[in-house]
C-alpha cells in the first residue's frame, strides 16, 4: 500500500515538476500539426498563386518591351523616308477626300489626250446623293479605313485607238484606280466608270 501511494507521489511530484514544460510541448505539436494540415496547404496555394502572377506579368512586360521596341524601329525606318516617296505614296493614297482636286486631275487626263469631257460625275460611296448604279456597286466592300471614290464620265472625240491608250493611261496613273464599265455610248462617245480610294483619317 505505501507503495503505490510512493508510486502516486512520485508521479504527482513529476507532473507538478514537468506540467509547463508538457503542456509547452503539447501546444507545440498542437501548432506544428496545424500548420502541416491546415495552414502550409494555404502558403504553398498562395505562394505558387503569387509565382504565377509575377511570371504573368513578367512575360506582359517582355511583349511590351518588344512591341516597343518594335515601334521604335518603325518610327527611326519612317524617318528615313525620302520625302519625294511620302509623296508619291500620298498621291497613291491621299488621306482625304478632294473632290476638286479629282475632278481637275481627271478633267487634265481626259483633255491632255485630245478627248473632250462632256459630263463627268464624281460621288463619295455612302455619301448622301450618290447613285445606286454607281461603278463600284458590286464590288468587294473596302476595309473600313479606306473610301471609295466612284467616278462616272462621257467622253467625246474618241475611237476605239484613243479608248485603249486612255485606259492605259488610267491603270498606270499614281493614284490607284480601278476600272469598272467601259463602253462606246455612239458614234465618237464613250461612258466610263471606275473607282478610285482614298485613306480615312
Amino acid at each position: 500500500m505505501d507503495n503505490n501511494l510512493s508510486k502516486k507521489n512520485y508521479l504527482n511530484n513529476l507532473l507538478n515538476t514537468y506540467f509547463n514544460l508538457f503542456v509547452v510541448v503539447f501546444v507545440s505539436f498542437l501548432l506544428f500539426l496545424s500548420y502541416v494540415l491546415l495552414l502550409k496547404p494555404k502558403v504553398d496555394e498562395t505562394t505558387n498563386a503569387v509565382s504565377e502572377n509575377i511570371s504573368s506579368h513578367e512575360k506582359l512586360l517582355q511583349a511590351e518591351k518588344t512591341k516597343l521596341a518594335s515601334l521604335q524601329d518603325a518610327v527611326i525606318a519612317y524617318k528615313k523616308i525620302d520625302p519625294v516617296d511620302l509623296a508619291r505614296v500620298n498621291t497613291i493614297l491621299p488621306d482625304d477626300y478632294d473632290k476638286e482636286a479629282l475632278f481637275g486631275e481627271i478633267e487634265e487626263i481626259i483633255k491632255k489626250n485630245g478627248f473632250i469631257p462632256t459630263s463627268i460625275t464624281i460621288s463619295k460611296e455612302g455619301e448622301a446623293g450618290a447613285a445606286s448604279g454607281d461603278a463600284a456597286t458590286d464590288s468587294p466592300k473596302a476595309p473600313s479605313k479606306i473610301g471609295v471614290i466612284n467616278v462616272s464620265l462621257n467622253i467625246a472625240a474618241i475611237d476605239y485607238a484613243g479608248a485603249k491608250n486612255l485606259l492605259n493611261i488610267l491603270e498606270s496613273n499614281l493614284r490607284l484606280i480601278d476600272v469598272k464599265e467601259f463602253s462606246f455610248s455612239g458614234e465618237n462617245s464613250a461612258d466610263l466608270k471606275f473607282s478610285t480610294y482614298y485613306y480615312k483619317k
